[in-house]
């Protein structure tokens, strides 16, 4: 029985995407002569899957087809069996068999947390680790991206973690931001998890760089995708073991800070550390209640400074202008506005602060009402050009 691999990639009308998943795929190649290797692609690019399945079938009887994709989205779990199904009624007799989705594996996390390492004067203590991902309709697919965030978030020493997506589910990118500009971390390093460079990488960067040149008070770091690597090459080739029944590990240990070295959890494992972290995971933790409350919240609450020298400049209009606004739309019960005395920003004025955010505006107009209404207390969005600091 011959045997033959064919490695299905998704297909892009940008060169850089294509040119990189050919050089990865040489790549594999030279790390295993002799090997029968064939690509495919599902959209956009040809050779598309059904030609290249269909050559290969009439060479070899056993062919092992690996989806080159991080998550198991649609085409995984659609696309891909439906071009087989079809292909095992032309050779009944050949042994067809897909590998599922990369999914979580050390080596790509251990990747990731190199090109971390290269990314000088941060302290992984305060700064938040943002994790991008393509984003799918498929709820396991996106869940699946939570879980490869949280390993990659302690392997790398991280405390802060946040996940967003740039398509189709949420929380979306932009909205992900927008938070972390109330949050005030010292600075946000942002991966995303993308096999090349491409379309979508280059604008999670785009997006990514107009934030950090919008709130300069947030220091910022970026990585790259993955790119042609050989952690790549071994996850690969840990789906056709497991595919053809010789799997790497007795048990699912590919992940397991006890079986692979995973960044700062190693400090964590090995001797007495283990059985002592055995003896912790054991003990019971009492959980505090939260405080009950017999009304209902304020959402935000907006404070207008009607000293003086705010006043001179109309601050009493736009608090009045701000609560005839709230009321038209009927969210005055969720929203209130207070006029106060002196906030120490005089000459800046007029000066707006929105608790709990945090968010203190100045140089305010009435003009601006409108807008703060609808993006920020409604959408969380900040007015940036009006910001003048976040507590």
């Amino acid at each position: 029985m011959s045997f033959a691999t064919v490695i299905v990639g998704h297909g892009s009308r940008d060169a850089e995407a294509e040119a990189a998943f050919l050089q990865w795929m040489d790549l594999y190649r030279s790390r295993h002569p002799g090997r029968s290797f064939a690509h495919a692609f599902l959209e956009l690019s040809p050779p598309f899957i059904g030609e290249v399945l269909r050559e290969q079938a009439a060479q070899n009887d056993d062919i092992v087809v690996v989806p080159l994709s991080l998550l198991p989205a649609a085409h995984v779990k659609n696309d891909i069996p439906l071009a087989i199904t079809s292909l095992r009624q032309e050779f009944p007799q050949h042994r067809l068999t897909v590998t599922p989705a990369l999914g979580l594996h050390a080596a790509l996390v251990q990747a990731l947390q190199q090109q971390i390492e290269c990314c000088a004067g941060f302290d992984p203590k305060e700064w938040t680790l943002l994790v991008v991902g393509r984003g799918a309709s498929d709820p396991d697919a996106n869940s699946q991206l939570y879980q490869i965030a949280r390993v990659l978030a302690e392997s790398a020493g991280m405390r802060q973690l946040e996940i967003a997506f740039v398509g189709i589910t949420w929380p979306r990118l932009d909205e992900v931001l927008q938070r972390l500009a109330r949050l005030k971390p010292k600075g946000i390093l942002m991966v995303p998890y993308l096999l090349f460079p491409g379309v979508l990488a280059t604008r999670i960067g785009q997006m990514f760089d107009t934030f950090v040149a919008q709130h300069p008070w947030i220091r910022g770091e970026r990585v790259g995708p993955l790119g042609v690597t050989t952690a790549l090459c071994e996850a690969v080739e840990d789906r056709i073991a497991d595919a053809r029944g010789t799997p790497r590990y007795a048990l699912p240990c590919v992940s397991c800070q006890y079986r692979v070295p995973l960044g700062a959890l190693q400090e964590q494992v090995g001797g007495m550390k283990s059985l002592l972290w055995s003896v912790r995971h054991q003990a019971t933790h009492q959980q505090g209640k939260p405080h009950q409350h017999a009304h209902a919240p304020l959402k935000k609450h907006v404070l207008v400074c009607t000293n003086h020298d705010c006043n001179n400049k109309g601050s009493t209009v736009i608090a009045e202008t701000m609560q005839r606004e709230l009321r038209k739309l009927s969210l005055h019960r969720e929203y209130r506005v207070t006029r106060t005395s002196c906030l120490g920003r005089c000459g800046e004025g007029p000066t707006v602060a929105v608790y709990p955010d945090g968010i203190w505006y100045r140089n305010f107009q009435k003009e601006d009402v409108p807008a703060l209404v609808a993006q920020h207390l409604q959408k969380d969005q900040l007015l940036s050009e009006r910001i003048d600091s976040i507590l």
